[in-house]
């Protein structure tokens, strides 16, 4: 007989990317607190959590146990720990989703001693506004299964499906991505708060310019080239700009920036 489950969820790890999926699921996934229990060695982020959001708080064992779904949201160095703690305490019905950037499902797997099914997602900090990417994998897991987590996650951002392969890329491009955007965005801002604006004008200038230019992206349907030409006018501003980054190669700084993430991704995935 197979014992029902008390939570849908249980995710060990709230660091960033643990707190914007409890966010996200609550919020945009319309998963009660009830359904969700959290696990975390930092004490203040789990009873910030609760505080916040009303989940339950449990040891790994308990979480283990008691969840349908087990979320690993810890940093890559502590996977190998968590796999020895929780392995004797995981069933056959048991269903690991790994978040850990460069961990391989078989190289969790080994860890574990079982072949348990595993879904590895890349999501970003996005999730907990609706708004994430995630690009996932699996192995050893039904259809139905599957398509159940997919049909939730689907609420919390853009999901899709990649080979384990391109995993590394992905967590560059999608997981490390909104740094460097971000990066770029703390640029802009400073430059504003140079020039005399205000810390509201500044904040609210260089989300807009992001925001907008995102709506655009999405919603046009078009090429970013294409696009791009649309805001250039012959001898205008933009161009006087544009030629400044031409002149920099910030095309060989960008894909540098995205080839040394993924590089380092790799090199996770070798750590024993």
């Amino acid at each position: 007989m197979i014992r029902k489950k008390k939570f849908t969820f249980g995710i060990i790890g709230c660091g960033n990317i643990g707190n914007a999926i409890v966010e996200g699921l609550i919020k945009h996934a319309s998963i009660s607190p009830e359904q969700i229990c959290i696990s975390e060695i930092d004490t203040s982020k789990v009873k910030a959590l609760k505080k916040r959001y009303g989940v339950s708080i449990l040891s790994n064992k308990d979480l283990v146990t008691n969840s349908k779904f087990i979320i690993i949201a810890v940093k890559p160095k502590d996977i190998p720990g968590l796999c020895t703690n929780i392995s004797s305490f995981l069933d056959r019905n048991s269903i690991i989703l790994s978040v850990a950037a460069g961990i391989t499902i078989d190289s969790i797997r080994r860890m574990l001693g079982k072949n348990i099914p595993i879904i590895r997602f890349m999501p970003n900090l996005g999730i907990g506004y609706g708004k994430g990417l995630i690009g996932y994998c699996s192995k050893g897991v039904s259809k139905k299964i599957l398509n159940d987590i997919l049909k939730t996650f689907s609420k919390t951002g853009f999901c899709f499906s990649v080979k384990e392969s391109e995993m590394f890329f992905i967590t560059a491009v999608g997981g490390s991505g909104p740094g460097f955007l971000f990066y770029i965005a703390e640029i802009i801002y400073n430059l504003l708060r140079a020039r005399g604006f205000s810390k509201q004008i500044a904040t609210k200038v260089v989300s807009g310019l992001f925001e907008g230019t995102g709506v655009m992206l999405a919603k046009s349907k078009q090429k970013p080239s294409t696009l791009k030409e649309k805001v250039c006018s012959p001898g205008g501003t933009t161009l006087a700009g544009l030629s400044k980054m031409i002149e920099g190669n910030i095309s060989r700084i960008i894909n540098d920036t995205f080839g040394s993430a993924e590089k380092r991704a790799i090199e996770l995935s070798k750590q024993k």
